[in-house]
């Protein structure tokens, strides 16, 4: 009983560091002025949650049907479309804006067919859907790359054919995805100040309203009421999606096994039975062509127009941010793994999906109304002084930490632990010393599981770090608000060329330690894997 007190307390510790502390400085300084409810416009709520809705069950859909379509098609063009998909999704979503703006506005080389100009609610619609579609993708990927050839043959040998070998085989991995996807997206779309204030400037959405709110008005009970009115969406979205999966697992208990499955690797091939259709690689070749249009007129305009300002110090300063980040959220989830395991021991499943739900929550906690209660304690007058910086990189830190821990926490409950504790143990048992162990076990286990964390939270503080826009001063050396400056100045082609560097970088990384080619799940495609989307490999059709 002591032990699952403590890991209740645990859990109940780093849910108070992480949204505790925003969420109360907001309810108190709501409490203040409870009149200012009263006069809130709930237009603009209304109106991003209606796009955040729009933009989140096209993005998925989009993403589901490449997934599925990729695992009919030849490995060089699943690996193709990969890379172009990663380079796009390291890219944030403001720039991805700017550069359609750049592309299919006035002076773009590409006419937009609705209007003059890339501007209004179908445009950011169009933006939201191309940006987030690469994440979706690389989601549905993950969800079906546990299948193999052999599962499907025994499926058809079984008597599944056609749709009923899709329900069989395929709709379980992606009805236990789609609910993340959709949640994360409408959250992360919701959550956007940026990117509407440069696609649709005269259309208010709640991030945009609270950001105006916070620093050109100074009503600190409205922007207050605002960032707490933000999270009821969100709120009614995740609800929806726990029902979801509270009533899938009770069917079907064992279907997240189905995920974290692996088959014997070999390097003789084996073949799906079915004969090949040309839709899939039609699909395929549209999505290379669609990403390759952008990536390279964004280039263009990027390198031709934008220069190369001075990033060095942003870059860095992010990398080190990054690194830090990292560090707490490895620290966190080692702890909430080890109370994780505690309750499984005591409660079972129900204990370990509490606390996936609960890291789930916090991945989905909207960035806009983190970042308003972190600026309101960040300006209390003890705090906001340039004599004590430690409270200011605080305040950084814990605006970049929910969506990065949530990420590290799932990478390493289900992507793959970050030792081995039973070959350890065996090791040790055979007369093994405890350094040559962790070195021959440990650490090259965890040394794939580092990197890709590091490139996560890397790219989500370049990316999604929407919370920085408000605990830092624009003028501060880090990555996404030089960017947000330059797009503030309606610096497109400079904000193109500085994200497109850092995107190399980052892609060329993962490149190098295998992470791109397979998507999360996938981890590449080494000699002797048998992987489910080779051209020889032909599943779910007759």
């Amino acid at each position: 009983m002591k032990a699952l007190l403590g890991a209740t307390a645990t859990i109940t510790t780093i849910f108070v560091i992480v949204l505790g502390l925003p969420y109360g400085a907001l309810i108190q300084a709501a409490l203040a002025d409870t009149s200012a409810l009263h006069s809130l416009p709930l237009t603009p709520l209304v109106t991003g949650s209606a796009i955040a809705l729009i933009a989140t069950l096209a993005t998925t859909a989009l993403g589901t049907i490449g997934a599925l379509a990729a695992t009919r098609c030849g490995r060089v063009g699943v690996v193709t479309l990969d890379m172009m998909l990663l380079f796009q999704l390291t890219i944030p979503h403001p720039v991805i804006g700017a550069g359609w703006k750049v592309i299919l506005g006035r002076t773009g080389a590409l006419p937009w067919p609705l209007n003059d100009d890339f501007t209004g609610l179908t445009a950011l619609t169009f933006t939201f859907i191309t940006s987030f579609l690469p994440l979706a993708y690389f989601a549905q990927r993950t969800a079906l790359a546990p299948i193999d050839a052999r599962e499907v043959n025994a499926a058809r040998l079984g008597g599944a054919h056609g749709w009923s070998l899709f329900r069989l085989i395929y709709l379980p991995r992606l009805a236990l995805f789609t609910p993340a996807i959709c949640v994360f997206t409408f959250s992360a779309i919701l959550s956007d100040p940026i990117t509407p204030n440069i696609i649709a400037p005269r259309t208010p959405t709640a991030a945009t309203t609270i950001w105006f709110s916070s620093h050109s008005y100074g009503n600190q009970s409205e922007e207050a009421w605002l960032a707490l009115l933000l999270t009821l969406p969100i709120l009614a979205v995740f609800g929806l999606a726990a029902a979801y999966y509270v009533r899938l697992l009770r069917r079907m208990p064992g279907l997240i096994q189905l995920i974290r499955a692996t088959h014997p690797t070999t390097p003789s091939r084996e073949h799906a039975v079915g004969a090949t259709t040309r839709t899939p690689q039609w699909i395929l070749a549209c999505g290379i062509a669609f990403s390759a249009t952008f990536l390279t007129l964004a280039t263009h305009r990027g390198i031709t127009e934008g220069g190369q300002p001075p990033i060095g110090d942003a870059v860095m300063n992010t990398v080190g941010l990054s690194f830090i980040v990292l560090i707490c959220s490895l620290a966190l989830s080692a702890t909430a793994l080890a109370a994780r395991a505690t309750s499984g021991t005591h409660l079972g499943w129900i204990g370990r999906r509490l606390i996936d739900a609960t890291f789930a929550l916090i991945a989905t906690a909207p960035g806009a109304t983190i970042g308003c209660g972190l600026r309101i304690i960040a300006t209390q007058p003890a705090l906001d002084n340039p004599a004590n910086p430690a409270a200011s990189f605080a305040a950084v830190v814990l605006a970049c930490l929910p969506s990065s821990l949530a990420i590290t926490y799932f990478l390493l409950v289900y992507i793959g632990p970050l030792m081995s504790q039973g070959e350890y143990l065996t090791a040790l048992l055979q007369g093994v010393g405890p350094i040559r162990a962790t070195t021959s076990i440990v650490l090259p286990r965890s040394a794939h599981l580092l990197i890709l964390g590091f490139l996560a939270v890397f790219s989500n503080t370049t990316v999604l770090a929407v919370p920085l826009l408000w605990v830092s001063t624009p003028d501060t050396p880090l990555l996404i608000l030089r960017l947000f400056m330059l797009l503030d100045a309606a610096n497109h082609p400079a904000a193109l060329s500085i994200s497109i560097t850092v995107s190399l970088f980052i892609v060329g990384i993962a490149a190098i330690v295998g992470v791109g080619v397979g998507g999360v799940g996938g981890l590449g495609n080494r000699r002797g894997v048998d992987t489910h989307w080779r051209k020889d490999h032909q599943p779910w059709q007759q």
